[in-house]
């Protein structure tokens, strides 16, 4: 795939999807602690979120950080604009700005309201947490 059509891409999967984790392996099964750490944090959230496994999307992998310019995984995205990787969501969850943006986001009508199992600021969904898996 050329670079044009994978930055295409990468647009519009951040523009299609109001929470978006490019990340090293799967919500289920992250295959790198900082993967991982940053996906329990949106876990927590209930909200649906969409991710790509970098390590199964080469070029995504290759052109992603020439994209966001941002060098290292994951990297998240809300509401189409990066906010960055697994110990900013944490500080964003942990100060409560993360849940004050994806509120915004199901007000606005861009995302869903959370699982009937958690709200946008208490405990982790269950039902498969609501993810979207995406490819090139």
């Amino acid at each position: 795939m050329s670079s044009n059509k994978t930055l295409d891409k990468i647009q519009q999967q951040v523009t299609e999807n109001a929470v978006m984790i490019y990340m090293k392996g799967t919500p289920d099964a992250p295959e790198c602690g900082f993967s991982g750490k940053a996906v329990s944090y949106l876990k927590k959230t209930g909200v649906e979120f969409a991710y790509v496994n970098v390590l199964k999307s080469p070029f995504i992998y290759e052109y992603l950080p020439r994209f966001s310019h941002f060098p290292t995984f994951p990297q998240v995205f809300v509401g189409g604009e990066l906010i960055g990787g697994s110990d900013i969501v944490e500080e964003l969850y942990n100060s409560g700005e993360l849940q004050t943006q994806l509120a915004a986001l199901v007000k606005q009508g861009k995302l869903p309201e959370p699982s009937v199992s958690a709200t946008i600021s208490s405990e982790p969904a269950t039902a498969a947490n609501n993810l979207v898996q995406l490819t090139l």
